[in-house]
């Protein structure tokens, strides 16, 4: 594959990634940084949103905290929610939006009964297999030759910006279908070249390598929900996944596809030791296993979603249902996650949102106009 944004993205390849003179570029290094010189943008380090705003139905700022101390900042024109899947939520709920029965049991006022705050949360349930391999070369690991190999590579990515520093780890992948019946590719592959086991938490000795698999159109929904009135309250949240059993079949059938080529060949002779399924062969062990070790693969979205249905959070131009001068940008908005990873239609949302906060902001702008001229006749 060598353009997984064209026409057709079945098939294997190197990954398209948002990569500048051999460094990862964050949506903030590429639209914030450039402009933290311009006079009408204030940037607060160290802060955290305690609530939205909200009188007679209006959003009129935003309350955080820093070093300790609440404070206030008003809005003239609209505020804008981008807290992603999990706070955005939060945040609406802890400021009065969600469902008035659960914002009344942790003694929230209710400013806007939207039962779909929360709600629709999803991601793609992924699996990671797991290897060690006989050689170092080109891999992430723990292991005195791998340390000196290290130092070199950090010594080459600082004179030429080149070498193994400048991975983004899951360097190549693919999108697969688990039968051909399927008319589109349903599950998706990440090929890194480390091992990886619990995000990194459980280290393991040596050089490994790692394959996950994810199911990229899911049916199951969790929740996010709070657990009392303050930002300080843990948040409860629960992704539900394989709560729809279709999804785990289909993990079954991904199970069994990437196990197939990570046995072949081509891998045999570079794995030394298969870590996690060596011993798992039937399909009831195949589903325990993915019971046991599915975990997030970073694409959370949903529990804001934008529709015109009683569960919509957000109507088409990200506008909060009932209330005025906020919006959500954000990928909690999606209503269904997208066949990939979400960053970049993450970004994609937020330059449409420009678009459409432009607009708007024009729009009132001549009706102002156009009734300070009537008046004025």
């Amino acid at each position: 594959m060598d353009d997984f944004n064209g026409e057709e993205q079945e098939g294997l390849g190197v990954y398209q990634v948002t990569h500048i003179n051999g460094e990862r570029c964050s949506s903030a290094r590429a639209y914030l940084f450039p402009h933290r010189d311009r006079k009408n943008l204030t940037v607060e380090t160290h802060a955290q949103t305690q609530r939205i705003l909200i009188e007679n139905g209006v959003a009129i700022g935003v309350e955080y905290k820093q070093n300790g101390q609440l404070k206030q900042i008003r809005a003239r024109r609209e505020v804008l929610l981008s807290a992603g899947a999990m706070q955005s939520p939060q945040i609406l709920m802890l400021s009065g939006i969600g469902d008035q029965h659960e914002l009344v049991e942790h003694g929230i006022e209710v400013k806007k009964h939207l039962p779909g705050v929360g709600k629709n949360f999803h991601d793609h349930p992924d699996f990671i297999f797991g290897y060690k391999v006989r050689e170092i070369q080109g891999t992430f690991g723990l292991s005195i030759p791998g340390s000196i190999d290290l130092l070199k590579q950090i010594g080459r990515y600082r004179k030429e910006r080149r070498g193994l520093l400048t991975t983004n780890f899951a360097e190549c992948g693919g999108f697969i279908k688990s039968s051909p019946e399927q008319k589109l590719p349903n599950l998706q592959l990440h090929f890194v070249i480390a091992l990886v086991d619990n995000h990194a938490r459980t280290l393991h000795t040596g050089h490994g390598i790692s394959c996950h698999v994810c199911l990229l159109n899911p049916k199951s929904r969790g929740t996010i929900k709070i657990s009392g009135p303050s930002m300080d309250d843990p948040l409860l949240i629960d992704p539900n996944f394989y709560g729809e059993e279709s999804d785990l079949e289909e993990m079954v059938k991904g199970f069994k596809l990437t196990q197939t080529l990570m046995q072949s060949e081509a891998f045999k002779s570079m794995i030394k030791e298969d870590l996690f399924t060596a011993n798992v062969h039937t399909d009831e062990e195949i589903r325990q296993v993915l019971r046991d070790r599915s975990d997030t693969v970073y694409h959370p979205v949903g529990s804001c979603k934008m529709g015109v249905d009683d569960m919509a959070v957000v109507d088409p131009r990200l506008r909060v249902y009932g209330i005025q001068n906020l919006r959500v940008v954000d990928a909690s908005i999606m209503p269904k996650v997208v066949n990939g990873n979400t960053n970049a239609p993450a970004i994609m949302i937020a330059e449409k949102a420009v678009d459409m906060i432009n607009q708007d902001q024009a729009s009132v702008a001549f009706i102002e106009k156009k009734d300070k001229i009537s008046v004025a006749i």
